[in-house]
């Protein structure tokens, strides 16, 4: 079988998370590098946890359920993200509103630098 050729400016990376190995092509490799730290280690705390509560990870849970929980984990840390990231820009467009009400239509008088006297 033969490996389809790379799409313009990229070219093929192997990612392997938890043993197991998939080649993609990237133009991108440093954030993909990124993306798989950030896999394992969901993956690692799942381990950690289920370590923790049951001594081991879930007997009934097979390989696939096991990356749908973690996906489900990414998922939701995504979401959280989004909805933090969204308030902020929320209140950040509030305060500006409120600025710029506190700002007067008509510029005021000027006012002279120096009093009558010249000093």
């Amino acid at each position: 079988m033969t490996l389809p050729l790379p799409l313009p400016g990229t070219h093929p990376v192997t990612v392997t998370v938890q043993a197991r190995s998939l080649q993609v092509q990237t133009d991108q490799p440093e954030t993909l590098a990124v993306a798989v730290r950030i896999l394992e280690e969901t993956f690692q705390d799942m381990d950690s946890e289920c370590q923790v509560r049951w001594g081991c990870v879930p007997k009934g849970l097979d390989t696939p359920s096991w990356y749908l929980l973690g996906a489900l984990n990414l998922a939701h840390r995504v979401a959280r993200l989004e909805q933090e990231a969204n308030q902020q820009t929320h209140n950040l467009e509030q305060t500006l509103s409120k600025l710029l009400n506190d700002v007067p239509d008509e510029p005021s008088a000027p006012v002279p630098l120096l009093d009558e006297d010249g000093d």
